[in-house]
């Protein structure tokens, strides 16, 4: 029995099915992401190294190269590049089409480990980033206050954007222009001359004593107690008092060869607003969540936040759901559009206000169906 048939005498069962697929189709529609661009993977990875405080000939020839060298033999790889600039180190591996990126990237660890011997330890461990369009923040916010950019870090860093991370849909959050505390020694070089040291003894005992040792484990009846040796430094007296070594039986230590105090670390990005300065935060979403749901509620978020406190004042500087929730309105307002013209066009052609109704309402449905 044709199809056709089978329909009109059973209208019953034929409405039900339009019905599921109807109800299937909207709930579809309901759960379906919602993106800036569909999912791209670009056969490219980067490796970026940070060495604070050295100067590009050196990154090249300490760092740059001996990675360059390294990743060339890595499989499929097609073209390398690099650059070197003060304390920053990338390089970056172009694939064939063909290669499995993530693949890829275990090939590239390996070589890294085989090198990392040759970086210098003081250097932050070679990062591996795969390039993703969807990987930008989708919401950047900026962030300021009458408290001092150390204070206003500190609170962003352990208050605000820990609230943002329990949002549904929220991945990393960075923050940018924010200055953070540490402890700085200033090595004083005629002290230290005079002391017949080095600064690279210095910085070996500061970092030998700063460490928690295991110490094993004691057996108590039918308990095993594990046991270690608390060494990491509490205040900035413990590191003025290190010993870096000893001279006829007379220990030298940090405090003798440098000042010891707190400080903040230099900043290397500046945010500012009418010439004033503030610090800003991006907030990237997780893999597949809808970005426009997302992005709302981190606006509820701030308005929120806005409202419980007076010291402090948030506000969106840079929202991509705003562009992707212009672009489905001019869809709809397309389709709407379009549907209606469809219909006039119909209703003119057949002069029959059932037939055309039958056909128009095909349209939708079978739009419906495809989610």
């Amino acid at each position: 029995m044709p199809i056709t048939e089978t329909s009109i005498k059973r209208p019953i069962a034929t409405s039900m099915v339009f019905l599921i697929i109807i109800t299937l189709g909207v709930i579809g529609f309901r759960f379906l992401p919602v993106d800036l661009l569909p999912p791209i993977e670009y056969p490219q990875l980067t490796v970026a190294t940070e060495y604070p405080n050295v100067g590009p000939a050196e990154m090249e020839q300490i760092i740059t190269e001996p990675i360059e060298n390294a990743l060339a033999g890595v499989p499929g790889v097609e073209r390398v590049r690099s650059s070197s600039s003060e304390g920053r180190s990338r390089v970056t591996l172009e694939f064939a089409q063909s290669v499995d990126v993530d693949v890829a990237s275990n090939d590239v660890r390996a070589a890294l480990d085989r090198v990392r011997g040759t970086i210098p330890p003081e250097a932050d461990a070679p990062r591996i980033w795969k390039f993703d369009p969807n990987n930008f923040p989708i919401v950047i916010i900026g962030a300021n206050s009458d408290m001092n950019l150390a204070e206003l870090t500190v609170l962003l860093d352990r208050e605000i954007t820990k609230r943002f991370e329990q949002i549904n849909g929220v991945g990393s959050i960075d923050i940018w222009g924010g200055i953070n505390r540490e402890v700085k020694v200033d090595i004083k070089r005629d002290r230290l001359i005079a002391s017949g040291l080095s600064t690279a003894q210095v910085q070996q005992a500061i970092a030998r004593e700063n460490a928690n040792l295991p110490g094993g484990n004691v057996n108590s009846g039918l308990q095993q107690l594990y046991v270690r040796t608390l060494g990491e430094y509490e205040s900035i007296e413990q590191i003025a008092n290190t010993v870096i070594t000893t001279v006829d039986s007379k220990p030298i230590r940090v405090k003798d060869v440098a000042n010891v105090s707190f400080g903040y670390q230099d900043l290397d990005r500046v945010v500012s607003i009418d010439e004033k300065p503030m610090v800003r935060f991006g907030i990237r979403k997780q893999t597949g969540a809808n970005t426009v749901a997302v992005a709302q509620d981190i606006r509820k978020e701030i308005e929120q936040i806005n409202s419980q406190r007076s010291d402090l004042n948030l506000f969106i500087t840079t929202d991509q759901s705003e562009f992707i929730q212009s672009s489905i309105d001019n869809v709809q307002s397309s389709a709407m559009w379009g549907a209606l013209l469809a219909v006039v066009v119909l209703y003119v052609f057949f002069r029959n206000g059932s037939s055309t109704f039958i056909i128009a309402m095909a349209i939708p449905i079978s739009i419906i169906a495809t989610f």
